[in-house]
Protein backbone atom coordinates (compact mmCIF):
# COMPACT_ATOMS: atom_id res chain seq x y z
CA UNK A 1 0.00 0.00 0.00
CA UNK A 2 1.24 3.46 -0.89
CA UNK A 3 2.44 5.53 2.06
CA UNK A 4 2.22 9.19 0.95
CA UNK A 5 4.03 10.42 4.08
CA UNK A 6 7.01 8.19 3.28
CA UNK A 7 6.92 9.40 -0.32
CA UNK A 8 7.02 13.05 0.80
CA UNK A 9 9.95 12.35 3.09
CA UNK A 10 11.80 10.59 0.27
CA UNK A 11 11.25 13.56 -2.04
CA UNK A 12 12.47 16.01 0.59
CA UNK A 13 15.51 13.91 1.45
CA UNK A 14 16.57 13.44 -2.19
CA UNK A 15 16.01 16.98 -3.46
CA UNK A 16 12.82 16.09 -5.31
CA UNK A 17 13.98 13.00 -7.20
CA UNK A 18 13.71 9.23 -6.73
CA UNK A 19 14.57 6.08 -8.60
CA UNK A 20 11.77 3.90 -9.96
CA UNK A 21 12.95 1.12 -7.65
CA UNK A 22 12.53 3.40 -4.63
CA UNK A 23 9.03 4.35 -5.77
CA UNK A 24 8.03 0.68 -5.94
CA UNK A 25 9.48 0.16 -2.46
CA UNK A 26 7.20 2.82 -0.93
CA UNK A 27 4.11 1.16 -2.40
CA UNK A 28 3.56 2.54 -5.90
CA UNK A 29 2.93 0.18 -8.78
CA UNK A 30 4.55 0.64 -12.21
CA UNK A 31 1.12 1.67 -13.53
CA UNK A 32 0.76 4.37 -10.85
CA UNK A 33 4.20 5.75 -11.71
CA UNK A 34 3.34 5.84 -15.43
CA UNK A 35 0.04 7.57 -14.69
CA UNK A 36 1.64 10.34 -12.61
CA UNK A 37 4.19 10.92 -15.35
CA UNK A 38 1.54 10.95 -18.08
CA UNK A 39 -0.58 13.43 -16.11
CA UNK A 40 2.39 15.83 -15.87
CA UNK A 41 2.53 15.57 -12.09
CA UNK A 42 5.94 13.90 -12.29
CA UNK A 43 8.69 14.00 -14.93
CA UNK A 44 10.74 11.03 -16.15
CA UNK A 45 14.48 11.73 -16.11
CA UNK A 46 15.76 8.90 -18.26
CA UNK A 47 14.81 5.29 -17.61
CA UNK A 48 15.61 5.03 -13.90
CA UNK A 49 14.83 8.38 -12.28
CA UNK A 50 11.69 10.43 -11.74
CA UNK A 51 11.34 14.07 -10.64
CA UNK A 52 8.52 14.14 -8.09
CA UNK A 53 7.49 17.61 -9.18
CA UNK A 54 9.42 20.24 -11.14
CA UNK A 55 12.70 19.07 -12.67
CA UNK A 56 15.50 20.17 -10.30
CA UNK A 57 17.79 22.85 -11.67
CA UNK A 58 20.03 23.32 -8.63
CA UNK A 59 23.33 21.47 -8.38
CA UNK A 60 22.27 19.26 -5.47
CA UNK A 61 19.06 18.11 -7.13
CA UNK A 62 20.77 17.45 -10.46
CA UNK A 63 23.62 15.63 -8.71
CA UNK A 64 21.23 13.40 -6.81
CA UNK A 65 19.34 12.60 -10.00
CA UNK A 66 22.62 11.81 -11.76
CA UNK A 67 23.78 9.44 -9.04
CA UNK A 68 20.41 7.61 -9.01
CA UNK A 69 20.46 7.26 -12.80
CA UNK A 70 23.43 4.89 -12.54
CA UNK A 71 22.93 2.46 -9.62
CA UNK A 72 25.86 2.51 -7.19
CA UNK A 73 27.38 5.61 -8.78
CA UNK A 74 29.19 8.40 -6.92
CA UNK A 75 29.10 12.07 -7.89
CA UNK A 76 32.65 13.01 -8.90
CA UNK A 77 34.98 15.30 -10.87
CA UNK A 78 33.63 18.81 -11.65
CA UNK A 79 30.24 18.23 -10.05
CA UNK A 80 31.87 17.01 -6.84
CA UNK A 81 34.18 20.02 -6.91
CA UNK A 82 31.13 22.28 -7.20
CA UNK A 83 29.38 20.57 -4.28
CA UNK A 84 32.54 20.92 -2.17
CA UNK A 85 32.71 24.58 -3.31
CA UNK A 86 36.36 24.21 -4.28
CA UNK A 87 37.82 27.67 -4.94
CA UNK A 88 38.97 28.61 -8.42
CA UNK A 89 36.98 25.87 -10.19
CA UNK A 90 35.11 26.99 -13.30
CA UNK A 91 31.64 25.47 -13.55
CA UNK A 92 29.36 25.98 -16.54
CA UNK A 93 25.71 26.37 -15.57
CA UNK A 94 23.61 23.46 -16.77
CA UNK A 95 26.65 21.36 -17.68
CA UNK A 96 26.59 17.57 -17.38
CA UNK A 97 26.59 15.86 -13.99
CA UNK A 98 29.81 13.87 -13.46
CA UNK A 99 29.42 10.45 -11.81
CA UNK A 100 31.79 7.53 -11.34
CA UNK A 101 30.94 3.84 -11.28
CA UNK A 102 32.78 0.52 -11.14
CA UNK A 103 30.16 -1.02 -13.44
CA UNK A 104 32.13 -1.09 -16.69
CA UNK A 105 28.95 -1.83 -18.67
CA UNK A 106 26.91 1.02 -17.19
CA UNK A 107 25.36 3.61 -19.48
CA UNK A 108 24.59 7.15 -18.45
CA UNK A 109 21.46 9.00 -19.61
CA UNK A 110 21.51 12.40 -21.30
CA UNK A 111 22.96 15.04 -18.99
CA UNK A 112 25.18 12.58 -17.12
CA UNK A 113 28.90 12.25 -17.88
CA UNK A 114 29.98 8.77 -16.83
CA UNK A 115 33.46 7.83 -15.62
CA UNK A 116 34.02 4.07 -15.44
CA UNK A 117 36.50 3.04 -12.74
CA UNK A 118 38.21 -0.25 -11.96
CA UNK A 119 38.35 0.55 -8.25
CA UNK A 120 35.85 2.16 -5.92
CA UNK A 121 36.46 5.83 -5.24
CA UNK A 122 36.71 7.37 -1.77
CA UNK A 123 33.40 8.98 -0.97
CA UNK A 124 31.28 10.66 1.67
CA UNK A 125 27.72 11.93 2.07
CA UNK A 126 27.29 15.65 1.44
CA UNK A 127 23.80 17.07 1.91
CA UNK A 128 22.35 13.62 1.28
CA UNK A 129 24.34 12.98 -1.91
CA UNK A 130 27.15 10.44 -2.10
CA UNK A 131 30.13 12.36 -3.47
CA UNK A 132 33.88 11.85 -3.71
CA UNK A 133 35.98 13.20 -0.84
CA UNK A 134 37.96 16.42 -1.34
CA UNK A 135 41.32 14.59 -1.88
CA UNK A 136 39.66 12.15 -4.31
CA UNK A 137 37.94 15.03 -6.10
CA UNK A 138 41.23 16.91 -6.56
CA UNK A 139 42.84 13.71 -7.81
CA UNK A 140 40.01 13.22 -10.33
CA UNK A 141 40.13 16.85 -11.44
CA UNK A 142 43.84 16.48 -12.17
CA UNK A 143 42.87 14.18 -15.05
CA UNK A 144 40.40 16.58 -16.68
CA UNK A 145 41.36 20.19 -15.91
CA UNK A 146 43.82 22.32 -17.89
CA UNK A 147 47.11 22.75 -16.03
CA UNK A 148 46.51 26.40 -15.14
CA UNK A 149 43.06 25.79 -13.70
CA UNK A 150 44.27 22.75 -11.75
CA UNK A 151 47.13 24.79 -10.24
CA UNK A 152 44.67 27.48 -9.18
CA UNK A 153 42.17 25.05 -7.62
CA UNK A 154 44.82 23.13 -5.67
CA UNK A 155 46.65 26.26 -4.49
CA UNK A 156 43.49 28.01 -3.33
CA UNK A 157 42.15 24.83 -1.69
CA UNK A 158 45.26 24.67 0.49
CA UNK A 159 45.26 28.42 1.09
CA UNK A 160 41.70 28.09 2.43
CA UNK A 161 42.62 24.91 4.35
CA UNK A 162 40.03 22.73 2.61
CA UNK A 163 42.18 19.67 3.32
CA UNK A 164 45.50 18.79 4.96
CA UNK A 165 48.44 18.51 2.59
CA UNK A 166 49.20 15.01 3.88
CA UNK A 167 45.80 13.77 2.67
CA UNK A 168 46.55 14.66 -0.96
CA UNK A 169 50.11 13.32 -0.72
CA UNK A 170 48.74 10.03 0.63
CA UNK A 171 46.20 9.90 -2.18
CA UNK A 172 48.93 10.29 -4.80
CA UNK A 173 51.16 7.69 -3.10
CA UNK A 174 48.28 5.19 -2.95
CA UNK A 175 47.74 5.48 -6.71
CA UNK A 176 51.44 5.13 -7.61
CA UNK A 177 52.20 2.61 -10.34
CA UNK A 178 48.57 2.16 -11.42
CA UNK A 179 48.82 4.29 -14.55
CA UNK A 180 45.94 6.53 -13.47
CA UNK A 181 45.51 9.80 -15.32
CA UNK A 182 46.10 12.84 -13.16
CA UNK A 183 48.88 11.30 -11.09
CA UNK A 184 51.74 13.04 -13.00
CA UNK A 185 49.99 16.42 -12.80
CA UNK A 186 49.53 16.19 -9.04
CA UNK A 187 53.08 14.93 -8.53
CA UNK A 188 54.33 18.00 -10.41
CA UNK A 189 52.22 20.36 -8.30
CA UNK A 190 53.26 18.74 -5.02
CA UNK A 191 56.92 18.84 -6.01
CA UNK A 192 56.77 22.51 -6.98
CA UNK A 193 54.92 23.51 -3.82
CA UNK A 194 57.46 21.90 -1.52
CA UNK A 195 59.35 25.14 -2.09
CA UNK A 196 57.94 28.64 -1.84
CA UNK A 197 55.82 30.03 -4.66
CA UNK A 198 58.03 33.10 -4.94
CA UNK A 199 60.37 35.23 -2.86
CA UNK A 200 59.08 37.43 -0.06
CA UNK A 201 60.36 40.53 -1.85
CA UNK A 202 58.63 39.53 -5.11
CA UNK A 203 55.35 38.91 -3.30
CA UNK A 204 55.61 42.27 -1.52
CA UNK A 205 56.42 44.10 -4.76
CA UNK A 206 53.50 42.58 -6.69
CA UNK A 207 51.06 43.25 -3.86
CA UNK A 208 52.15 46.86 -3.27
CA UNK A 209 52.17 47.72 -6.99
CA UNK A 210 48.61 46.51 -7.50
CA UNK A 211 47.46 47.95 -4.17
CA UNK A 212 48.77 51.39 -5.13
CA UNK A 213 47.28 51.12 -8.63
CA UNK A 214 43.87 50.38 -7.11
CA UNK A 215 44.06 53.56 -5.03
CA UNK A 216 44.56 51.72 -1.77
CA UNK A 217 45.61 53.57 1.37
CA UNK A 218 49.44 53.24 1.54
CA UNK A 219 50.69 51.31 4.57
CA UNK A 220 53.88 51.82 6.57
CA UNK A 221 56.48 49.14 5.85
CA UNK A 222 58.49 46.90 8.19
CA UNK A 223 57.22 48.39 11.43
CA UNK A 224 58.40 47.34 14.89
CA UNK A 225 55.32 46.88 17.08
CA UNK A 226 55.04 47.59 20.84
CA UNK A 227 55.18 43.82 21.61
CA UNK A 228 58.61 43.61 19.92
CA UNK A 229 57.51 42.03 16.63
CA UNK A 230 58.22 43.44 13.16
CA UNK A 231 55.29 43.38 10.71
CA UNK A 232 55.35 43.75 6.91
CA UNK A 233 52.60 46.37 6.52
CA UNK A 234 50.77 48.57 9.02
CA UNK A 235 47.70 50.74 8.62
CA UNK A 236 48.09 52.46 11.99
CA UNK A 237 44.85 54.47 12.18
CA UNK A 238 42.79 51.42 11.25
CA UNK A 239 44.92 49.15 13.47
CA UNK A 240 45.34 46.60 10.66
CA UNK A 241 48.50 44.55 10.07
CA UNK A 242 49.35 43.00 6.70
CA UNK A 243 51.68 40.00 6.60
CA UNK A 244 53.16 38.58 3.38
CA UNK A 245 53.36 34.79 3.27
CA UNK A 246 55.37 33.22 0.44
CA UNK A 247 56.16 30.04 2.33
CA UNK A 248 55.68 26.58 0.87
CA UNK A 249 52.59 24.56 1.70
CA UNK A 250 54.64 22.33 4.01
CA UNK A 251 56.14 25.24 5.95
CA UNK A 252 52.85 27.13 6.16
CA UNK A 253 51.01 24.09 7.48
CA UNK A 254 53.78 23.37 10.00
CA UNK A 255 53.75 26.97 11.25
CA UNK A 256 49.97 27.30 11.40
CA UNK A 257 49.79 27.28 15.21
CA UNK A 258 52.64 29.74 15.70
CA UNK A 259 51.01 32.09 13.18
CA UNK A 260 47.75 31.93 15.12
CA UNK A 261 49.60 32.77 18.35
CA UNK A 262 51.28 35.73 16.63
CA UNK A 263 47.90 36.94 15.34
CA UNK A 264 46.34 36.49 18.78
CA UNK A 265 49.08 38.56 20.37
CA UNK A 266 48.43 41.35 17.88
CA UNK A 267 44.70 41.09 18.62
CA UNK A 268 45.37 41.52 22.35
CA UNK A 269 46.70 44.98 21.48
CA UNK A 270 43.64 45.68 19.30
CA UNK A 271 45.20 44.92 15.89
CA UNK A 272 43.65 42.77 13.15
CA UNK A 273 46.11 40.71 11.06
CA UNK A 274 45.46 40.08 7.37
CA UNK A 275 47.70 37.43 5.80
CA UNK A 276 48.51 37.81 2.09
CA UNK A 277 49.65 34.53 0.52
CA UNK A 278 51.40 33.84 -2.76
CA UNK A 279 48.35 31.94 -3.98
CA UNK A 280 46.08 34.93 -3.33
CA UNK A 281 48.39 37.28 -5.22
CA UNK A 282 48.85 34.85 -8.12
CA UNK A 283 45.27 33.67 -8.60
CA UNK A 284 42.92 35.87 -6.60
CA UNK A 285 44.53 39.31 -6.41
CA UNK A 286 41.56 41.48 -7.38
CA UNK A 287 39.29 39.86 -4.80
CA UNK A 288 42.09 40.07 -2.21
CA UNK A 289 42.48 43.82 -2.82
CA UNK A 290 38.71 44.41 -2.65
CA UNK A 291 38.49 42.44 0.59
CA UNK A 292 41.39 44.35 2.17
CA UNK A 293 39.89 47.72 1.16
CA UNK A 294 36.59 46.69 2.77
CA UNK A 295 38.38 45.63 5.97
CA UNK A 296 40.12 49.00 6.16
CA UNK A 297 36.84 50.87 5.65
CA UNK A 298 35.13 48.88 8.37
CA UNK A 299 38.03 49.32 10.77
CA UNK A 300 38.19 53.06 10.04
CA UNK A 301 34.49 53.34 10.86
CA UNK A 302 34.96 51.37 14.06
CA UNK A 303 37.88 53.57 15.11
CA UNK A 304 35.86 56.74 14.48
CA UNK A 305 33.10 55.49 16.77
CA UNK A 306 35.49 54.52 19.56
CA UNK A 307 35.10 57.15 22.35
CA UNK A 308 38.62 56.47 23.54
Amino acid sequence: MLNEAVLRRLAAKQHGVASRTQLLQVGLTPRMVRHRIASGRWVALGRNVVALGPVPTDTLGRAHAGSLAVPGATVSHRTAGHLHDLPGLRISAGGPVDVSTTDLNAAGPAGVRLFRRRRRVRSQYLDGVIVTTVPQTLFDLAAVLPAGELDRVVDLSFAQRRLPLAALEQMVDDQAGRGIRGTPALRRILSERRTGGGSESELERLFLERWAASGGLPPRQQVRMPWDVRVDHLWADEMVIGENDSRSWHTRERDFESDRLRDAEAASFGYLTVRITWGQVKYDLEETLVRLAKILRVRAGTASRDPT
